[in-house]
């Protein structure tokens, strides 16, 4: 219920003007102690805005139309039209068994109000009326529960029905579609979509996983707050569903936020067999690739909930994709990732395996920039330290890469001269920890590094 400085924050958030006037009237009214004009004036517009709606609902939807026509017809001839109009919402099911209650509960106290009855409406009863009259219609889109949910199930056979894969183009597209769509219906939405993701169709199932991955990128609170009911929490243990549950989460990675704890424990080896399996050309910007969704959790639940839920899987990622362009841009100034970054990177590029060794060096200029920007000068030295150990025992792509005085990774390089040039003794320790042996540190250092 609302208090009186709330009441002008509620008929702002109403959208049609000629509704918004007669609500601010009716405001107006309580101020000044006129609760039965408020009421009633709270009944017209409210019954005015519903008519409108229906007659754009009536576009699309025959029923919707068939009313509109008709309360037309009574208005017009000056006949009364609102018993007709909730009897035609509640028998077509175009409004939920709550709302119709309400207009009801509307009518009744509009009669009492506007006829000499003996009754005398209070304060609570035109708060009441006005708090509901607003927040369940006035500033909602266009009455209908499952009716437009329908229609748009019915066309995602269309070919064309999302004319480009970029998710911003997509999200476009969802909010068109979804603008009308009453608050109640979205987890009629939901489920119905998921259920066409499994569509044998491939038109219907792509363009399904389109529309719930759309829906997941406008991140509107209410709509996240249902795909982590009817999808996340309950889907994730269904491996049919793996695949768009991470497109998802890649797509707002805040949905991974306040879950059932159960679902963290099955969302975790989702995750791995999607690390697992992911084709190595896959582009690391795909929803599909777990570059994506750990990034996306990073970035929307924060480094403490990575860790906490998903360590296992960041470090499996970076053992296959220590080179991946895409998350590493998203780490600066999340110390615990970059931790679990460079503790892998050390072992690939010191590794006494020739080619996981050779494939380090060989492959680290492409992310020269990205680690320039998030590491430290110490954690910059640890990595070149392990290249001069790989080189010294043979490894000829870290031989190479330290012959060139590190030359394709320019910014690392500049990195960990300023940190030798301001720590030379703690550097000393850090190449002795590395190598085992500190005795050539100052030669080696001197021709591949500081040159």
């Amino acid at each position: 219920m609302p208090h009186l400085h709330d009441m002008e924050e509620l008929v702002n958030s109403i959208e049609d003007v000629q509704a918004k006037d007669y609500m601010k009237e009716a405001m107006s009214c309580y101020m000044a102690n006129a609760y039965r004009a408020c009421i009633v004036l709270t009944y017209i517009a409210l019954f005015d805005d519903i008519v409108k709606k229906l007659g754009e609902l009536g576009k699309v939807n025959k029923k919707a139309k068939n009313i509109y026509t008709e309360a037309q017809k009574r208005i017009n001839s000056q006949d009364v039209y609102e018993s007709y109009v909730i009897d035609q919402l509640k028998s077509n099911s175009l409004l939920p068994a709550l709302d119709t209650s309400f207009l009801d509960t509307l009518r009744v106290l509009r009669n009492k109000s506007a006829h000499p009855s003996g009754h005398h409406a209070s304060a609570e009863e035109a708060r009441f009326i006005f708090y509901e009259a607003i927040n369940r219609f006035l500033s909602k889109p266009i009455l209908t529960t499952t009716q437009l949910v329908d229609e748009i199930l019915a066309r995602l056979d269309e070919k064309h029905f999302f004319p480009s894969t970029d998710i911003s183009k997509i999200s476009i597209v969802v909010k068109k579609e979804v603008e009308n769509i009453h608050h109640e219906a979205l987890p009629y939405l939901i489920s119905k979509f998921l259920e066409k993701t499994l569509s044998t169709s491939s038109d219907v199932s792509r363009n399904a996983g389109f529309f719930l991955t759309g829906l997941a990128y406008l991140k509107e609170p209410e709509t996240s707050e249902y795909i982590k009911k009817y999808v996340i929490n309950p889907k994730c243990s269904d491996s049919k569903y793996s695949n768009i549950i991470l497109r998802i989460i890649s797509a707002d990675g805040s949905l991974v936020l306040d879950l059932d704890p159960v679902t963290y424990d099955r969302l975790a080896p989702v995750i791995s067999e999607r690390i697992g399996s992911v084709e190595r050309s896959l582009e690391h910007t795909r929803f599909s690739h777990p570059s994506s969704v750990l990034k996306s959790i990073l970035e929307g639940a924060g480094e403490d909930l990575l860790i906490d839920k998903f360590e296992v899987q960041l470090v499996e990622f970076f053992k296959g994709n220590i080179f991946s362009s895409s998350f590493l841009s998203s780490i600066g100034g999340c110390p615990k990732v970059i931790d679990l970054y460079i503790e892998e990177a050390q072992n690939k590029a010191g590794s006494s395996d020739f080619d996981t060794a050779n494939h380090f060096s060989r492959n680290v200029k492409d992310v020269d920039i990205y680690l320039a920007q998030c590491l430290s000068g110490e954690k910059a030295f640890l990595l070149i330290a392990n290249i001069l150990k790989a080189a010294e025992w043979g490894a000829w792509g870290a031989q190479a890469l330290r012959n060139s005085k590190f030359s394709s990774i320019p910014r690392i390089k500049e990195l960990v001269v300023e940190y030798i040039n301001s720590n030379d003794v703690e550097a000393k320790e850090v190449y002795k920890e590395v190598t085992g042996d500190a005795e050539e540190y100052d030669d080696v250092v001197t021709e591949y590094v500081l040159s």
